[in-house]
């Protein structure tokens, strides 16, 4: 059972992740099947090496990590140990607790004692701190027993042992809620903040607890042994020295409870505690020396050497292996501390070891945290190396200079070469003659803010030009280091060709479009040519007889010529106009008067409006306004829109049919064109349909005309949409660049 509870571990992790998955996974393969009833923790076959780099993870003492985050709205939260380490059971914990707690305080008592039961140093409350950090509050008993006992052995009376030992579980049950609930900390000690938080909020509230206690046991119950006011200097020492014990011992149970691995380099770790068993040796046990003396400087030597190749755990280990070698030699009469009283050669002592313990302390962690920043850059460098290698287009950087310091594998297949062929050379060299320069001007122009786009041709190792689209942006600039320039290569030659086809589908399908326009209005455009052909006979007829009758120099004989020679070239005028229309030939971008675009529709639809009593109106932008675009193309969409409109109010009861044809200059560099009428409208329901293809409300209509109108116009970069007000008609709009925009 006790084994069991030791090792249970809750299944409610706070925010849930996949990489807290991961962790737990791995560490329930590396951990042992169980826990042994008499050990304090499991066993594991890996070393948690990073534990302050683990995602979140309950701690031991009943405390959240402070790499999670507790629920919202809660104060509180119970939690386990973290992976691979197992909760010991409260009893067997409060009993080792109280043992260690008896021996620490048995070990300072003899080794540097105070009067009225104090010491130059207290190790036993670094005991009780680590213990319910680790266990829990139930620990407390076990500092209870163990705080009791020793101040049996101090010589205090029982009742006032009783209020000191009371007094120390206070301490412990203190820290233990400033440490796991006000302000959690992280076990390892591996981050700068967790250790301010370890000395501000558990060794100075323990020391300050501690001076109270004694203070209450005077005033109160009124047993001898604290210090008089003469004897202040033993007071400040003994509330020195439990603050010490709190930064030197605790540090090392923990530290050593939360990673009990051992080493990484253990043979180093052995020479670095001979180091500091000699150094200490040398500092501390020989003839008396002056504070200022080289050797005592040495042991920080150690301490470095600790906190930059190892951890917060080796550096507590060396700095308990200091503190045991100062304080003994300050208690003894020897080393650098020898001063005119023994409280004044342990106050000494203190702030020594103060400097030291916290400098240690502190050290450690900024090591920690600025290896486990490296490790997270070269954990993202890499993990942004293979999103880049694994990208189907080609990645480069380029140096201030323009040259290749990096490119992607991807970008060496584009290029048919190999990488340490590229490297060092400038991106134009691998471009083709002719289009360098307008490399070079992309490249100085792009900016962090912005991607600057160019179309190259690449000279490849086969020596055929290859075309391709680079992405260009600036990486960041600042006056002591300019910045390079990353560049996104794309290999456009499929992309090309599958425009080339599409632009050879739409144009075929723009031809069909048309012709099928025509064939709905050959009525009206029949009606339209025999018109002037009809003129063209009266006329001829007239000449003919003005020539039968002699009068050949008639003026009426000329006049009758004239106008049958006009007739035919009106009539020549809409043969042409219907013959370009619906010519098939590629599309040709050239710059369109706006004006004449809606005079040449108009002039289209005007026969077949004049056939449904519809009245066209026109109006251009002010101003001489023009679009870089395909003629025939534009004059198709244009058409397609006012027939639609004619045809919509072919069937209303609309007393006055009208339809309209503007243009309007916008500010972002557009023209828009409008055709509006006073029709029925679209119903709402179409209104998102009426652009997909094959959609018709027409009973013979095919349902293409509208979609090839949408594609022509996107086409031409453009947009096309509609507007409706049911019974108040439609507006088609789209929109052209404008040619002086290009």
């Amino acid at each position: 059972m006790a084994s069991s509870m030791a090792c249970s571990r809750s299944n409610s992790i706070g925010r849930p992740g996949l990489m807290a998955v991961l962790w737990t996974d791995r560490f329930r393969s590396q951990a042992g099947a169980g826990c042994a009833d008499s050990g304090m923790a499991c066993k594991h076959s890996g070393a948690w090496r990073d534990q302050a780099d683990a995602p979140e993870h309950r701690q031991p003492g009943g405390r959240k990590s402070a790499v999670s985050a507790r629920p919202a709205g809660s104060t509180t939260a119970m939690i386990d140990s973290p992976p691979g380490v197992c909760r010991p059971h409260w009893f067997r914990a409060a009993v080792l607790t109280a043992v260690a707690y008896f021996a620490a305080g048995l070990l300072a008592l003899d080794g540097f004692p105070l009067d009225g039961g104090l010491a130059g140093i207290w190790p036993a409350a670094g005991v009780a701190v680590a213990g319910v950090l680790i266990a829990g509050p139930l620990a407390a008993l076990g500092v209870f027993a163990g705080d009791f006992l020793v101040e049996l052995q101090a010589g205090f009376v029982p009742s006032s042992a009783l209020a000191l030992a009371l007094g120390t579980v206070v301490e412990s049950l203190v820290a233990w809620l400033l440490l796991t609930r006000v302000r959690p900390i992280d076990l390892h000690l591996a981050r700068i903040r967790d250790v301010t938080r370890f000395i501000a909020l558990g060794a100075v509230p323990a020391a300050v607890l501690c001076v109270a206690s004694r203070l209450f046991v005077l005033a109160v119950i009124g047993q001898g042994g604290l210090p008089t006011a003469d004897q202040s200097m033993g007071l400040l020492v003994g509330f020195l020295g439990h603050g010490l014990g709190v930064m030197i011992v605790a540090p090392v149970i923990l530290t050593w409870y939360m990673r009990h691995a051992a080493p990484q380099h253990v043979f180093e770790f052995a020479s670095l505690l001979l180091t500091a068993v000699v150094l200490n040796a040398g500092a501390f046990t020989a003839t008396p020396i002056a504070p200022g003396s080289a050797p005592l400087y040495a042991i920080f030597a150690v301490v470095l050497w600790a906190a930059l190749r190892f951890g917060p755990r080796e550096t507590s280990t060396v700095m308990l292996v200091t503190s045991g070698f100062a304080t003994w030699s300050a208690s003894s009469g020897s080393g650098p501390f020898l001063v005119a009283s023994q409280s004044d050669a342990l106050f000494s002592l203190s702030q020594f070891l103060l400097v030291v313990a916290a400098t240690a302390l502190f050290l450690a962690a900024a090591v920690c945290e600025r290896q486990r920043y490296l490790r997270r850059v070269a954990e993202s460098e890499q993990a942004h190396r293979t999103l880049i290698e694994q990208m189907a287009e080609g990645v480069v950087t380029l140096d201030a200079h323009g040259r290749l310091n990096y490119v992607s594998e991807r970008f060496c297949a584009i290029l048919g070469q190999a990488r340490s062929r590229l490297l060092g050379l400038p991106l134009t060299d691998v471009v083709v003659a002719g289009e360098r320069a307008a490399l070079c001007a992309a490249l100085e122009t792009c900016t962090a803010a912005r991607d600057v786009t160019r179309e190259v041709a690449l000279q490849t190792g086969a020596g055929i030009p290859l075309r391709v689209s680079v992405a260009m942006r600036r990486l960041g600039d600042t006056p002591r280091r300019p910045a390079g320039i990353m560049a996104v290569v794309a290999d456009i030659t499929e992309r090309r060709r599958a425009e080339e086809l599409a632009q050879l589908h739409l144009q075929q399908l723009a031809h069909l479009g048309r012709v099928k326009s025509m064939d709905e209005m050959a009525t009206a455009f029949a009606h339209e040519v025999a018109q002037p052909l009809t003129a063209i006979t009266s006329y001829a007829q007239a000449a003919q007889r003005f020539l039968r009758a002699g009068r050949a120099a008639d003026p009426a004989l000329a006049e009758a010529l004239e106008g049958a020679y006009n007739e035919a070239r009106r009539a020549s005028v809409i043969v042409q106009r219907i013959r370009g229309f619906v010519q098939d030939r590629a599309a040709q971008m050239v710059e369109l008067p706006v004006e004449s675009l809606i005079g040449e529709a108009l002039h289209l639809s005007a026969p077949e409006a004049h056939q449904h009593a519809v009245d066209l109106h026109a109006g251009a932008c002010p101003g001489d306004c023009s679009v870089r675009a395909d003629l025939v193309q534009i004059q198709q969409v244009l058409l397609n829109l006012v027939r639609n409109a004619i045809e919509a109010l072919a069937g209303s009861a609309v007393a006055q049919r009208c339809v309209s044809l503007n243009a309007y200059a916008r500010e972002e560099g557009l023209i828009e064109f409008a055709v509006a009428d006073n029709g029925p409208g679209i119903p709402a329901e179409n209104l998102e349909r009426i652009f997909d293809p094959f959609f018709t409300t027409k009973s013979e209509g095919a349902g293409i005309g509208l979609a090839l109108c949408h594609s022509i116009v996107e086409a031409h970069g453009g947009r096309l949409w509609a507007e409706s007000l049911a019974g108040s008609g439609a507006v088609f709009h789209f929109t052209l660049k404008a040619a002086n925009h290009e």
